[in-house]
């Protein structure tokens, strides 16, 4: 740094120069950007259990044994997995 003394002056935040309305701008903008992406996060969560707790209590019941058998050989047929693929040791 003490060979090229414009780098340390080009640092919005050590420049002796600016207001604190800069100072706190840039902070601002910090903070922005680590908080957005847990913001999309939730929502996107919040979204899904919306979804689920919207639907009458009679649409959100447990598939008993054979319900869910039955579903698993109709996604089988389709040529959908059903289950993560088991790796023989």
């Amino acid at each position: 740094m003490a060979g090229f003394p414009s780098w340390v002056w080009a640092c919005p935040t050590c420049k002796d120069g600016l207001s604190d309305n800069y100072v706190a701008a840039y902070a601002f903008s910090i903070v922005f950007m680590m908080v957005v992406p847990y913001l999309l996060l939730a929502g996107f969560f919040a979204y899904i259990a919306a979804c689920y707790f919207r639907r009458p209590v009679e649409q959100r019941k447990q598939l008993s044994v054979d319900e869910l058998s039955e579903l698993a050989l109709k996604k089988a047929e389709q040529g959908i997995p059903t289950q993560p693929p088991a790796w023989d040791s």
